[in-house]
């Protein structure tokens, strides 16, 4: 059989010395009263503004300031003069001449207009024609005109999304930035013109 003996040797030793019971002796009041933070800041705050009320005139910020302007003799502030706005009769009478220059229009602009081209933005391709509704959702609430294009490939049937026609290369790039900006990498398609 197995014996504990630490156990054995606590026992011993408690009954051979016993401490002596501990009084409660606590000081009577240390406790923080709100009363004694109160007076200290009073007091702090009296003691604050007399040290400030004492202080010579030269160190005092708002009587400094007051020493270094400067006024010259020739000229009237408007405390002494009043309120003496002459721009009220002034800029009725003032004329502003404006030069308007004739904006030319860019060459590439002229070529569009000549040779226009045709783009289309394919937003994007789906095996599942109910994702490709909701991209085409998305597209119309964009105010871009969309359709859905059938496509056969390897015996499968694609649905690719395609916001326009747009005519010329400005309409395109700032409907290719609009989808751009929701998050949608479009590729733009280019058919020539006949």
């Amino acid at each position: 059989m197995s014996q504990d003996f630490a156990k054995t040797r606590k026992t011993a030793n408690k009954s051979s010395k016993k401490k002596p019971a501990r009084s409660a002796t606590r000081p009577a009041s240390t406790e923080n009263k709100p009363w004694s933070w109160f007076y200290s800041g009073l007091f702090t705050g009296i003691l604050l503004s007399v040290i400030a009320y004492f202080l010579p005139a030269q160190l005092r910020p708002d009587q400094g300031a007051s020493n270094n302007i400067a006024v010259n003799p020739g000229e009237q502030t408007t405390e002494e003069s009043g309120t003496d706005l002459d721009f009220y009769e002034y800029l009725p009478q003032a004329e502003v001449v404006v030069n308007v220059v004739p904006v030319e229009i860019a060459e590439s602009a002229l070529q569009e207009e000549v040779d226009p081209v045709t783009y289309f933005l394919q937003a994007g391709s789906f095996l599942d024609p109910n994702d490709a509704n909701e991209l085409r959702a998305r597209l119309i609430l964009m105010n871009l005109e969309t359709r859905i294009q059938d496509t056969n490939l390897r015996g499968r049937t694609w649905y690719r999304v395609q916001a326009g026609p747009f005519v010329g290369r400005n309409s395109v790039d700032t409907a290719q930035n609009t989808l751009i900006e929701n998050n949608i990498d479009p590729i733009r398609l280019i058919i020539p013109s006949q």
